[in-house]
């Protein structure tokens, strides 16, 4: 728990709201000045080596973004142990299978 506590989980929380923010303005601009046509399109953008790499950065600010943020509740309003580590094994199963389909999902396109 000592890992991500206190100011690294602060830290860690806004640097990845950062990160975040960028690529949602990224997205915004792409999508206002040159919205891909379509699916075939979007898919031809993503596979390039580069974008799969954003992608990628992006996913992984999202799932670190979202285990601080949810680890920090759940410490602040769950209170019995076994109930607390409980709550955050399942958080955690969770938000490492996502990551790790998410991952699949960009390489295989990228590939």
């Amino acid at each position: 728990m000592r890992l991500l506590s206190g100011q690294r989980a602060f830290v860690l929380q806004r640097l990845s709201a950062l990160v975040l923010l960028a690529g949602v303005a990224a997205a915004t601009l792409r999508l206002a000045f040159g919205a891909p046509a379509g699916l075939a399109e979007f898919r031809a953008w993503a596979a390039q080596p580069l974008a799969a790499a954003v992608l990628l950065l992006l996913a992984g600010a999202l799932f670190l973004h979202a285990w601080v943020g949810v680890r920090d509740v759940v410490l602040d309003y769950v209170h019995p142990l076994p109930l607390r580590t409980a709550v955050l094994l399942l958080v955690a199963g969770a938000l490492v299978l996502l990551g790790g389909w998410t991952a699949v999902i960009v390489v295989t396109h990228a590939l």
